[in-house]
């Protein structure tokens, strides 16, 4: 069963679970009506931290307009922005995350579409636990607002709309990262029986060495040919979160699921990853919350979505 963990629940005998807390809210479309005020919001936390942060390197100079690396610069020291410790950029635009994150086992054809190589060598699993738990014990629906607003700020002609048009790769980056927060939140949070990190779990697989590959589809990267994930409960219960969000056209999982669930399919058996797009059946339980029923439930999974 797949459920987040809650006070009331804390019991509970489960196969698979999320570490997110009770505060979930729905899928932020990249058009939401957020003001830009929700970039100062509080998301919890404390902003001084030593965890790892998105874009920590230098931003460089490769911009059109210079008002683009001022709104960078601008959202990275925003507190409520840092209090989020969005999985969603860490994965691609923090050095120190993929430090503490990598093997060298990088395809050349994912390596080609990432800022840093992400299996550049395998550090401290105790640091991936430790920033996963900042990443999953914050507002969702607060950060999924701040994340929907930046979305909507970075392609403003004030910001970084000249840049966003040239498909600039580091702000392309951003705003994918800010799009898929959501989605990616939610799959960075699933724990396994054993209360281990899906996510920490794909990345130490040695004997399927590509299973964290498919964490990013909903950064609008493919699923490289030949990869062959870890066909397991963690593996099944994420594409059933990403095909629930690759429903929304305006997520990039709406362009690859596809494709990575018929290669997935092709590892693990027919309709592994659980048919069509958006065509999990749902059914609404306490606090808000619905319940994934599909291919899932049949294995002996209930998927807690947004």
């Amino acid at each position: 069963m797949l459920v987040r963990r809650q006070a009331s629940d804390a019991s509970s005998s489960t196969s698979l679970s999320s570490s997110a807390p009770s505060q979930t809210g729905g899928q932020e479309s990249t058009t939401t009506s957020t003001t830009a005020s929700a970039s100062t919001q509080t998301a919890g936390g404390s902003a001084s931290s030593p965890l790892p942060s998105a874009f920590d390197t230098s931003l460089g100079s490769n911009f059109t307009s210079s008002t683009c690396p001022t709104f960078f610069n601008r959202f990275l020291s925003n507190g409520s922005f840092i209090d989020c410790h969005p999985f969603s950029l860490l994965l691609q635009v923090s050095a120190q995350f993929i430090y503490i994150s990598a093997r060298q086992q990088l395809t050349s054809d994912l390596r080609a579409q990432t800022s840093n190589s992400f299996f550049a060598a395998e550090r401290s699993l105790v640091r991936l636990t430790q920033t996963l738990d900042a990443t999953c014990n914050t507002d969702v629906r607060r950060c999924g607002a701040i994340m929907a607003s930046l979305a909507q700020e970075i392609r403003s002609n004030g910001n970084c709309g000249a840049d966003y048009a040239n498909q600039n790769p580091m702000v392309m980056q951003a705003y994918n990262g800010f799009v898929a927060y959501q989605p990616l939140y939610h799959a960075g949070c699933l724990k396994d029986a054993g209360g281990n990190y899906c996510f920490a779990n794909a990345i130490t697989n040695t004997s399927s060495p590509s299973s964290a590959y498919i964490y990013y589809l909903p950064l609008g990267l493919a699923l490289p040919a030949g990869s062959m994930p870890a066909c397991n409960a963690c593996l099944q219960a994420t594409m059933d979160l990403f095909r629930t969000a690759a429903a929304n056209a305006s997520q990039p999982l709406s362009q690859n699921y596809a494709g990575a669930a018929r290669q997935v399919d092709g590892a693990c058996g027919v309709a592994f990853a659980g048919g069509k797009v958006g065509g999990s059946g749902t059914v609404t339980v306490a606090a808000g919350y619905r319940v994934l029923v599909g291919l899932a439930a049949a294995a002996g999974l209930v998927g807690v979505l947004w």
